[in-house]
């Protein structure tokens, strides 16, 4: 099915098309093999809620949960939420809920993934007075018991800047994610560690709160920038708004790298093809959606997991982009 070739990321479907099917999934969402499973008189559907799918981040999250989904016979009911980050009022809250109602029926689906979903809390409340079980990829905040999978965040942010601070720098900027985020307040977290580990004070001017997108990188970026002293080194949360960070850096003249490193954090495959080549926190997002998938089995199974979260290893991987900082 030409669909299910462009959700796994499969070659053998021109551009054109491809465009107009994760267009088209992303207003409507997608529905793998519902009509044949319904006739066995089965679901084996499992529900998934995402954003959006544009993001590369995203793309291999999918990728993993739909290799693991087909590998145990499970189709997937994509949600898209849209660009929608604010918060919405009571009604608008409500609204959101019936659309997602599909996922609520035990005929239609047995349970669902949620890959860091907009209005969290209104949406797991929902699961729980349906009683649909139901996994979170990358937290928002509180997870006491609650079924989640993510990376070792703040591990993966000490181990970056611990790199930066044995070359030398001192004074490093942070651009974070989605401050309503887990990763993102986990991520900080490793950055505010790092620094006490050796004594560097924490300067709130050399943080800039971003959303994971590329322009907004380049945006913060130019602020860090024009600190006096600026910043030897800048890390990103993720490595699109570290790509924006580093034609921020270029467009003022200055060279990724001689005199400005910088880090992303993912590890997507653009990472080890731009110029310079960047260094990044890789996070094994295809695992994490494999891993989702698998505790939402054994929970739908009635079995009792060994445990409820699971932090899988991130592991940093060093190119151009960082280097000494300049001499005075």
């Amino acid at each position: 099915m030409t669909v299910s070739r462009v959700l796994n990321g499969k070659p053998g479907v021109s551009e054109k098309k491809r465009q107009f099917i994760l267009e088209t999934v992303e207003t409507l969402g997608y529905v793998a093999n519902a009509a044949a499973r319904t006739l066995r008189g089965t679901s084996q559907i499992l529900g998934l809620v995402v954003p959006g799918i544009g993001s590369p981040y995203m793309g291999q999250v999918i990728r993993g949960i739909m290799k693991t989904a087909e590998r145990l016979d499970y189709g997937v009911m994509l949600y898209t939420q849209g660009d929608k980050g604010a918060e919405l009022s009571h009604t608008e809250g409500n609204s959101r809920i019936d659309y997602f109602s599909p996922l609520f029926s035990s005929s239609l689906t047995e349970g669902a993934v949620l890959v860091v979903p907009y209005d969290y809390e209104t949406l797991v409340d929902a699961f729980k007075e349906h009683q649909v079980p139901y996994v979170i990829i990358d937290h928002h905040g509180n997870i006491e018991d609650e079924p989640v999978i993510t990376a070792t965040n703040q591990k993966g942010i000490i181990d970056a800047m611990r790199h930066l601070l044995a070359l030398g720098h001192k004074r490093i900027g942070f651009i974070t994610g989605r401050m309503n985020m887990g990763c993102a307040q986990d991520r900080l977290l490793g950055y505010q560690t790092a620094l006490k580990e050796v004594g560097l004070p924490y300067e709130q001017e050399l943080v800039r709160e971003g959303d994971f997108e590329q322009p907004t990188g380049f945006a913060k970026a130019v602020e860090l920038l024009q600190l006096n002293p600026r910043p030897t080194a800048i890390i990103a949360s993720n490595d699109v708004m570290a790509f924006g960070a580093m034609d921020a850096i270029k467009d003022i003249g200055l060279r990724v790298g001689h005199d400005v490193s910088v880090i992303g954090f993912d590890d997507i495959p653009m990472a080890s093809q731009v110029y310079p080549t960047l260094t990044t926190v890789r996070q094994p997002m295809a695992e994490m959606g494999e891993a989702a998938v698998d505790l939402l089995i054994t929970l739908l199974r009635g079995h009792t997991p060994l445990t409820l979260q699971r932090e899988l290893s991130t592991e940093l991987i060093i190119r151009e982009s960082t280097a000494r900082p300049p001499q005075k």
